[in-house]
Formats: structure tokens, C-alpha cells, sequence
């Protein structure tokens, strides 16, 4: 694999331009970076910077007195088999804990947090959700689709599927050894991301290089997960993406995942596959399938290419 790039302009939207007579220029943006990228990064996204700021001492102080010796234990054993000859490739050098949100909140079951936290993360995944659904209909008028069609697609009987990684990624003495977190795609809709802005270490793979996501204050880093490749017929792409170790800075990820509901069923979306024939392409080039089937798929392969997770989809859909 070719070595990082950091030639090329990652792109990043000010928000704040969607409603002003700049707005073709952005959504110009976004359709790129959709389509060609897999990610991309918001500015005045409507996150005040207040919170963020507040969600990230907690979310360090909560890593420093309740998870971080936990991780030493976990940083001794694998350095030591590492070390010794091991292969410690298949594990992922970091710390982390999940909070669900949707359909059913697990945060007041999660032990170590106190209710300052509880409630100032209850609060970010307020907006996070917001700002999910906010960039769905940003990401429909940018396809044409109908507002509300991808909110909708995801809805399910019970709604979407919504939760948070919160992640710490300390650093390394031997990055030789070990990855932060293995190259994947994400399987779900929509990601939004809460990097630290100090300490890097995401890249995404693109034309065979793996690029830099850059750390910017107060930014929110966007990413397409598969399901949205799906419903778009692979206009929108998902990308491999990872973490790399460092030897110094520990690095805050908060994560969250804006996907399908279990039963929903996902399938590309109509009018973009007319789209497509009208374009003289393919038609329909991805299998309707149920997002659970996906996912219990997914758990099993996370950490391999996603076209052959496509494939057996469509052969399952087949045989079925």
C-alpha cells in the first residue's frame, strides 16, 4: 500500500455557507466528498463549542480514573506477547465503552459514570441525532431523492439504531507492533465523529493511499457508512479507514453511529437506480437484504474487504 498523502485538499464544510448564496458551492462539496472520499469534516455544524468542551474533559477524566489501568493490564500482556514473537495484529490498542441511545438508552445501566457525565452525554447525543438527521436531508436534496427519504429508509418498525463509542487511544511504544484500530468499513448509515484535535492517528484509504483525517478544533467528522452506499446504489461509497498507534498522546474518539433498525430493509433507492439506467449504467448493483442479516454478517468479516459482505448478501437473498 502506497504511503500516506498529504497532498490532497480533505474536504471540509462550514455549515454556516448552506444558507447563504455560497450554498451550491458546499453541497458541490459534498457530493465530492460523498462520492470520492467516504468522509469528509463540518465546521459551524450547530454544536455549541461549550459542550464539546465539556464533553471532552469528562470523557478524559472518566478515561484517566476508571479505564486507564484497566488498558495497562491489556498494554502490558499484548507488548510482552508482541515481544516475544507473537502476532498481535488482530487486536486493537484501544479502550473503549458503548453507549446505546436508540431504540432504548442503556446510559443510566453503565457502571463508572457519574451523573454529570450521564446527563452532558445524553445531551451531545441529543444533538449528534439532530445533526444526523439535519445532513440526511442535506445528503437527499444533494441525490435528488425526496426530503425525508433516507430517514425513512432507515426507520424500520421501531426507528433507527443509534449509540456511541467512546474511545481512548493511548499511546504506544512499538506502533510497529500493533494498530490503534484495523482498516474497515463502518457497516451502519451515517457516522459522526468527535476527534481529539490534538492527537491524529485516523486515516481513510483513497486511490490506494492512506490519507490523514486532520484533527481541527471543534470540528464533527462525517463518514458514509455501507448501508448508505447501498440505498444509493454506490454513488455515496463507503471507505476503509483506521487508526494508527503513536508513541506519545492519547488520543479521544467519540463515535457515533446513526443506522437502519434491526428490521429494517435496505435495498437501493428507486429513482436513483432509473438514474442509473437512464445514465446507460447498471441498474439496481446491490442486493435488498433485512440490516440485521447485515450485521450479524458483518461482526464475523468487520476487518475484510465490504464487496464480498455485498456478494453474499445477494446470495443469501437468492437461495432464500
Amino acid at each position: 500500500m502506497a504511503a500516506t498523502s498529504s497532498t490532497l485538499s480533505f474536504p471540509v464544510i462550514n455549515m454556516e455557507k448552506l444558507q447563504t448564496e455560497e450554498k451550491p458551492a458546499a453541497m458541490e462539496v459534498i457530493r465530492d466528498a460523498c462520492e470520492n472520499w467516504g468522509f469528509f469534516e463540518l465546521l459551524n455544524h450547530g454544536i455549541s463549542h461549550e459542550l464539546m468542551d465539556e464533553v471532552e474533559r469528562l470523557t478524559k477524566a472518566h478515561y484517566s480514573s476508571c479505564r486507564e489501568p484497566r488498558f495497562q493490564e491489556f498494554a502490558a500482556r499484548t507488548l510482552e506477547a508482541g515481544e516475544k514473537g507473537a502476532d498481535v495484529k488482530d487486536v486493537d490498542w484501544e479502550s473503549t465503552f458503548f453507549v446505546r441511545h436508540l431504540p432504548a438508552s442503556n446510559i443510566a445501566d453503565l457502571p463508572d459514570l457519574d451523573d454529570h457525565y450521564r446527563q452532558v452525554m445524553k445531551q451531545f447525543a441529543s444533538e449528534i441525532q439532530k445533526l444526523s438527521e439535519k445532513l440526511l436531508d442535506l445528503l437527499c436534496e444533494n441525490l435528488g431523492l425526496e426530503q425525508g427519504y433516507l430517514k425513512q429508509a432507515f426507520a424500520g418498525s421501531n426507528g433507527p439504531t443509534f449509540g456511541t463509542k467512546v474511545s481512548a487511544y493511548p499511546p504506544c511504544p512499538r506502533p510497529d507492533l500493533v494498530d490503534g484500530l484495523r482498516a474497515h468499513t463502518d457497516a451502519g448509515g451515517i457516522i459522526l465523529l468527535f476527534q481529539d484535535d490534538q492527537v491524529s492517528g485516523l486515516q481513510l484509504l483513497k486511490d490506494g493511499e492512506w490519507v490523514d483525517v486532520p484533527p481541527l478544533r471543534h470540528a464533527i467528522v462525517v463518514n458514509i457508512g455501507d448501508q448508505l452506499e447501498v440505498i444509493t446504489n454506490g454513488r455515496y461509497k463507503s471507505v476503509m479507514h483506521r487508526v494508527l498507534t503513536r508513541p506519545d498522546g492519547n488520543r479521544m474518539s467519540i463515535a457515533s453511529f446513526y443506522n437502519p433498525g434491526a428490521d429494517a430493509v435496505i435495498f437501493p433507492a428507486p429513482a436513483l437506480v432509473a438514474a442509473a439506467a437512464d445514465e446507460e449504467r447498471a441498474g439496481a448493483a446491490y442486493p435488498k437484504f433485512v440490516f440485521e442479516d447485515y450485521m450479524n454478517l458483518y461482526v464475523r468479516h468487520k476487518f475484510e474487504a465490504k464487496e464480498p459482505r455485498f456478494e453474499a448478501m445477494k446470495s443469501a437473498i437468492a437461495t432464500a
